[in-house]
């Protein structure tokens, strides 16, 4: 018998993206990128992260997630943009890791759109000063529309 996946309220989520630590690598080395402050490095800037793993936080499957994840390559490929390979490591302890893009370049209105083809809740924005802010994808998601940005 299996059981259902866990459904966390939209405020354990905020937690949980308040802790998450995403890295990508650059020229010089793995950079990190944190909701509480600023982007480390200019070459991020404008840009955001967005994954295909684990719609609305509902945790799924290896096989469907690394699907999802190809799927989201495909597009981003598609799209012309720069990107890089980004990961999240999740609620800040690594028991929710995802894979996933960050697009760089005035893209804002691309990640909000894959991240609610993708199902997501929101996506990661670095804007031109390198303020780090999460933005809804998913309306409803901690009371907003897609593409509004979400204050922790």
């Amino acid at each position: 018998m299996s059981t259902a996946p866990a459904i966390l309220s939209d405020t354990d989520l905020l937690e949980a993206y308040g802790r998450t630590v995403w890295t990508v690598e650059g020229p010089n080395g793995t950079l990190e990128v944190r909701l509480d402050g600023t982007s480390p490095d200019a070459s991020l800037r404008p840009g955001g992260i967005v994954t295909a793993y684990n719609p609305a936080s509902i945790e799924h499957d290896a096989d469907a997630n690394r699907a999802a994840d190809q799927e989201l390559l495909k597009h981003v490929r598609s799209l012309g943009v720069p990107f890089r390979r980004s990961h999240a490591h999740g609620g800040g302890d690594g028991s929710w890791d995802e894979p996933g893009f960050l697009l760089t370049g005035d893209v804002r209105p691309l990640l909000v759109e894959l991240g609610l083809v993708f199902g997501q809740n929101a996506v990661v924005w670095i804007d031109t000063t390198g303020q780090v802010s999460l933005v809804c994808t998913r309306a409803g998601f901690a009371g907003r529309l897609p593409g509004q940005k979400i204050d922790l």
